[in-house]
């Protein structure tokens, strides 16, 4: 069984992190097995990164006119 960390953001999203991988994932480098979680982290001040990817995305000096110039069809 391989082992991982849960971590909780604060933007609602959840991670699980591995810290020990099975025999078996370690030899095929496929994960067959349930997923043990064995340490639980809340990170609340923290975003995850894929929502920090957005946000800065969404700070990008061109994306304001780009997203003005799209043109939305119904």
């Amino acid at each position: 069984m391989c082992d991982f960390k849960q971590r909780d953001y604060a933007c609602g999203h959840r991670r699980w992190l591995a810290f020990r991988h099975c025999a078996e994932y370690i030899r095929t480098r496929r994960r067959n097995c349930a997923t043990n979680v064995l340490e639980f982290e809340e990170r609340p001040n923290d975003i995850c990164g894929e929502c920090k990817s957005c946000q800065q995305l969404s700070r990008a000096p061109w994306m304001s006119s780009f997203m003005s110039g799209l043109k939305l069809h119904h």
